[in-house]
């Protein structure tokens, strides 16, 4: 099997197929509730399909009383219902400028696309339906949500094709609530998203649209990030786009000091804000294999 890391900049179609073997560690670092597929909710209540009928007790809903039997036995008996939830997972992908940035490695947009690729192989694995959203600087491409091999082939070349464009051309910084609004409007009530973005252009808005996401659906949040964008190391300089000098660090500690705090205080306010809003927040590094990190 080839190396899931690649040249740490170039991806291909063959890479996303080769690691549908890291999908269970992957999956398994998500909610319980990834591990199924086409499930019964063990939840008793209003649904699509009739459970059983059972005397009437303390805390039930008045609503579901069955007058019939009520009547016929003189004593009040409740209906139960047990929910069908066709389980559908949607990933939305950031693509955006920011995620095509490594210091060594890979690139977080290469790592971003590699993990989606293994949630993708372990839902088809699950008898999960599979789809999402690509955010990149064209129009977001949307895929259903399918559950046979030639529907996540489809996907991943979407994803491998979005990838490549990127890096041919430098996509913009675009924030995620466009994509947000956009699956509000296909997720099934019951569905699973999971986002995986540096989440460093997460706005107000998009964090009151995956609140109000979270009302119907289980979210989980990846976020990708480097390792410098935390902690410097090395000496020399640091750069922009190979051209400007931003600082001089070598046997500078108060410059590395300073840099880490700012750094450590940002991630902090990030974490916080996101653990409010999802089920889970996992972090990847793109600086380290993701092997080491599964």
């Amino acid at each position: 099997m080839m190396s899931v890391d690649g040249d740490g900049v170039t991806l291909s179609l063959d890479e996303l197929m080769s690691i549908s073997s890291s999908g269970t560690r992957i999956a398994s670092q998500l909610s319980d509730g990834w591990r199924t597929g086409v499930h019964l909710s063990r939840r008793k209540g209003r649904g699509m399909d009739f459970a059983e009928v059972r005397p009437y007790a303390n805390g039930d809903d008045i609503r579901n009383i069955d007058w019939k039997i009520t009547a016929r036995t003189g004593k009040p008996h409740t209906k139960l219902f047990r929910e069908e939830r066709d389980r559908s997972v949607y990933v939305l992908l950031d693509l955006s400028v920011d995620m095509y940035f490594g210091s060594k490695r890979q690139l977080k947009a290469r790592m971003a696309s590699m993990i989606t690729a293994a949630i993708s192989w372990q839902a088809l694995k699950n008898g999960d339906k599979i789809g999402g959203l690509i955010l990149n600087e064209h129009s977001p491409k949307l895929q259903e949500a399918l559950s046979y091999r030639k529907g996540v082939l489809r996907w991943l070349k979407q994803i491998c094709d979005s990838y490549n464009q990127g890096l041919e051309q430098k996509p913009d910084s675009l924030s995620l609530l466009p994509s947000l609004n956009t699956l509000s409007k296909v997720l099934r009530p019951g569905a699973k998203l999971i986002i995986i973005s540096d989440f460093y252009r997460l706005c107000n808005k998009s964090c009151l649209m995956i609140r109000h996401l979270r009302k119907k659906h289980d979210v989980n949040c990846i976020q990708i990030y480097d390792a410098l964008e935390r902690n410097i190391e090395g000496s020399g300089f640091i750069k922009a786009d190979n051209q400007q000098a931003l600082g001089y660090i070598t046997d500078d500690p108060e410059f590395i000091s300073d840099y880490a705090k700012v750094a450590n205080f940002r991630q902090f306010e990030l974490e916080k804000k996101l653990n409010s809003l999802t089920c889970q927040l996992i972090g990847f590094d793109a600086s380290k294999p993701l092997t080491e990190q599964l």
